[in-house]
């Protein structure tokens, strides 16, 4: 299997105003949020938001499923849910668990060890987080982050050496967000968030990473991790990460998976379309930019 990984991406909400805050990915937000608990459901409650993510993911064929986790930060509840317990390869995203297991084995790290870390999240950089998998225990790392959070639909890979295979869905990604904001210190969640929010356009692979929430939301303030490759035979691209309005803040999780024979660009323009699609319906306006 061959894991590539991107930044994350795409927000969508209820909340979303009609102009939406400044700079992306500038550094600097202080992302702390109170909602480590578990949200309040609200699923159902922006179907058409839903029914125009899937509409962009169906249209391209190539036997697409996709999975949608939307939390407001600052109500602490679930805006848009689709199929959000169903678990998808991570492709990069596990890349957040590996961060959060070192946090908890040594604290904050510096010098070149601080560096490897920002270089996994910021710049998907796949040998940084092959070295550190390697030297934190590989499956055991998804094993006792599941455990401390209660990830209840992630699996290690069945291969360890694949952590790109990682299984985890929308919702255990989101929790994952939740933990960042909620339930670090102050110095651990700038460390990681600021690795996320400097996501730059081409990852250490090359590949465009802007794709979902960076795009689909270029006025509003993100901190990213995407994830791309195949897997099984299975196309892979995810956007997650935290979505910054003027008045409101999200945790965003939108993952999707196809038939490997899709075309990748394809692929990513229709996961941006569907990134896009949900934020429209959920603002209530074609406005947004």
């Amino acid at each position: 299997m061959k894991m590539l990984v991107g930044v994350l991406a795409l927000a969508a909400a209820a909340g979303l105003v009609a102009a939406i805050a400044v700079a992306c990915g500038s550094g600097g937000t202080d992302w702390q949020a109170a909602c480590e608990a578990a949200p309040a459901a609200a699923a159902g409650k922006h179907p058409n938001a839903v029914a125009e993510a899937r509409k962009a993911l169906l249209s391209n064929g190539n036997d697409p499923r996709l999975e949608i986790e939307v939390v407001d930060l600052d109500s602490c509840t679930v805006e848009v849910g689709w199929k959000s317990d169903q678990p998808q390869p991570t492709a990069s995203v596990v890349k957040l668990l590996i961060a959060l297991d070192l946090l908890d084995r040594s604290g904050v790290p510096s010098d070149s060890d601080a560096a490897t870390v920002r270089a996994m999240l910021s710049a998907s950089d796949d040998h940084a987080a092959s070295r550190l998998w390697q030297q934190l225990g590989g499956p055991a790392i998804v094993r006792r982050q599941a455990g401390k959070l209660g990830l209840a639909h992630t699996s290690p890979p069945a291969d360890p050496g694949q952590w790109g295979s990682t299984q985890m869905s929308a919702e255990d990604v989101v929790a994952v967000y939740r933990h960042i904001t909620a339930g670090r210190s102050t110095e651990e969640r700038e460390f990681l968030t600021e690795a996320l929010e400097s996501a730059p356009r081409n990852a250490a692979d090359g590949f465009d990473q802007h794709f979902g929430i960076p795009r689909a939301f270029p006025g509003a303030k993100w901190a990213i991790k995407q994830g791309w490759g195949t897997s099984e035979g299975r196309r892979v691209l995810n956007t997650t990460g935290l979505v910054r309005t003027e008045s409101r803040t999200f945790a965003v999780a939108v993952m999707s998976t196809w038939d490997d024979s899709i075309d990748v660009t394809v692929a990513t323009k229709a996961l941006t379309t569907a990134t896009g699609a949900l934020k429209n319906s959920l603002a209530g306006s074609s406005k947004l930019t």
